[in-house]
């Protein structure tokens, strides 16, 4: 075992090095690109581009430069994050001599022979359909890519079209294990995207009982290590804290300190798995080539002083972060769950969906707020209706629009009337904090008009926040109904969200990050997250720096927050620590 690690593991402090410069060239060029992104941007009068106004991209320059730039960034990433990693894995395995600069130089010059249409395939599965399919390498962009839930949940609710997303996904990912070698074809051995995808499908048909056995030991030998790893620096020290008799304010520092070496390492071991893993598929591939095996050749060097310096120097950082954080302890880690939380479409699961009942429901659960659809019928009434039609929840296939009030309060929702916007209101009076969506093929201007009187008529101007899809249509509630407050859902987005006209910004899952949030609080606005409805997901964004989270379950998310706020210091360093590493 030691024999097999030894090798990888005396190339920490390169990798280390490598990668260090290697993020630092791309954080240059990327932030040349997003310049030009914002100029692009700035020359159309916007801020960001969404999901709800992204059909100037294909009709003006800004936008066809915007596609440019993001294919360009996709590139930059490919050849920085894979490419170069490579071709240092193969100066690694062929125990040549080589320096960073002349190893960075051959992984980007091999990347023009992705320049073709072949190569932007491989480009667009590496960025987007590997990270889903979980096969081939993924760019660090891009690796924690999924489908959101709200289009997941589409799918395994439908058997034809999760059937259909089970084929389409066991194809590509068919496909990508096929082409698992497809990267180092071209950079080990200069072959141009279609050879190399050919010599990837005939090494990887002839060794693939080997190649799984082999990866997949690997994987096993790393968790191992990791896991070892995490017993030695957190599971053990904190055990023995536990059990040492000292002060509150002592076990506190003691165990801030473990938690942020233990953390340290959890950094360490995330930067370096991946270069690890390309060091041994690089193995594999060129002992398949030769059709030898081919061993990693040990280091006669130790470690270099340098990095023992840098270690002392991270472990001192730690306990004067611990120290540190030991004097406002409470501050850094509140006991109180401060993000509230909304029921999603009336009450969630507790109630029929878009009901009065629904409604009332989320109000007895203590649930803060409640996110509601409203469409427009044909004599100008607005109802509430999540989807284009009432089929599924009323069993007719008619569309609001094509019928009257008195039509529509003729269909039946779990055995009540489809509500009006006047009736929730009047039920959430006093009660909760609605959040009355504009929804589907009536979402425009006239709506909005009429919204905002309807409201006002009720004096529940502080009590509603009008959100849609559609920006075009919260700027122009924002700016001609300044009272008003408005949210915009931003299902994908690319610029300064912060900056847009609105009072909430609502962000998909996948979307919420630490990052997004701080920087849309930067400019004053609040955060949402939809739709909140796994438990670990409620768990990671009651933490979070979320304003408040939507979700199905409002029962759970209020256990999930009583459970949170029933934590021990410990867990609430370890979580706190978690929601920022993730």
């Amino acid at each position: 075992m030691l024999k097999r690690t030894l090798p990888y593991m005396q190339r920490i402090p390169e990798i280390l090095v490598f990668r260090g410069l290697v993020s630092l060239l791309l954080a240059i060029v990327l932030a040349g690109l997003r310049w030009l992104a914002a100029w692009a941007l700035a020359s159309q009068g916007r801020v960001a581009v969404t999901s709800g106004d992204f059909l100037f991209i294909l009709t003006s320059w800004q936008g066809w430069l915007l596609i440019l730039v993001a294919l360009a960034a996709l590139y930059i990433y490919v050849a920085l994050d894979l490419n170069v990693m490579i071709a240092y894995a193969g100066h690694v395995v062929r125990g040549e001599k080589r320096t960073i600069s002349g190893t960075i130089r051959a992984g980007l010059a091999a990347t023009r022979a992705l320049f073709c249409p072949e190569g932007a395939a491989v480009i667009v599965y590496i960025a987007l359909l590997a990270p889903i399919c979980g096969v081939g390498l993924s760019i660090s962009l891009t690796e924690g890519l999924k489908i959101p839930n709200f289009i997941s949940s589409v799918i395994t609710a439908t058997p034809l079209y999760s059937i259909a997303y089970d084929i389409v996904a066991a194809v590509f990912a068919l496909i990508g294990f096929l082409g698992i070698f497809c990267l180092h074809g071209v950079v080990l051995d200069g072959l141009g995207v279609r050879e190399a995808r050919v010599r990837s499908r005939a090494i990887i048909r002839a060794n693939w009982k080997d190649y799984l056995l082999k990866t997949s030991l690997f994987a096993l030998g790393a968790a191992l290590l990791v896991l070892l790893a995490a017993v030695v620096l957190l599971s053990l020290p904190l055990a023995l804290v536990e059990d040492i008799a000292v002060s509150g304010e002592s076990r506190r520092f003691l165990m801030l300190s473990i938690c942020l070496l233990g953390s340290l390492g959890t950094a360490l071991a995330s930067l370096v798995m991946t270069p690890f893993t390309i060091i041994k598929m690089t193995q594999l591939y060129l002992g398949y080539s030769t059709g030898e095996p081919v061993e990693i050749p040990l280091r006669e060097k130790k470690l270099p002083r340098a990095f023992a310096a840098v270690i002392a120097f991270a472990v001192l950082a730690c306990l004067g972060g611990a120290a540190l954080l030991n004097g406002f302890f409470d501050e850094a880690f509140p006991v109180r769950i401060s993000v509230d939380v909304i029921a999603h479409r009336g009450g969630g699961n507790e109630g029929a969906e878009n009901t009065v009942s629904g409604l009332g429901a989320a109000i007895e659960l203590g649930a803060w707020g409640s996110e509601i659809d409203i469409q427009r019928t044909a004599d100008g009434a607005y109802v509430v209706v999540h989807d284009n039609d009432f089929e599924r929840v009323a069993g007719v296939a008619a569309r609001p629009q094509e019928l009257t009030l008195a039509e529509v309060r003729q269909l039946s929702v779990a055995g009540e009337p489809v509500p009006t916007l006047e009736e929730m209101l009047e039920a959430a009076r006093g009660n909760i904090i609605l959040f009355v969506e504009l929804k589907g093929a009536t979402a425009d201007r006239q709506m909005a008009d009429d919204v905002v009187r309807i409201i006002r008529e009720a004096g529940m101007l502080d009590q509603c926040v009008l959100i849609s899809l559609s920006y075009e249509i919260i700027d122009y509630i924002e700016t001609n109904y300044p009272e008003v407050q408005t949210g915009f859902l931003a299902f994908a987005s690319y610029g300064d969200l912060g900056e847009l006209n609105c009072d909430y910004i609502a962000l998909e899952e996948l979307s919420a990050t630490a990052d997004a949030m701080a920087a849309i609080h930067l400019q004053g606005r609040g955060v949402l997250v939809w739709t909140v409805n796994g438990e670990e997901s409620q768990r990671h964004f009651l933490r979070s720096e979320a304003d408040a989270i939507i979700t199905d379950d409002i029962v759970q998310a209020e256990r999930v927050r009583r459970e949170l706020e029933n934590r021990s210091d410990l867990e609430r360093v370890v979580d706190a620590l978690l929601t920022g590493l993730s």
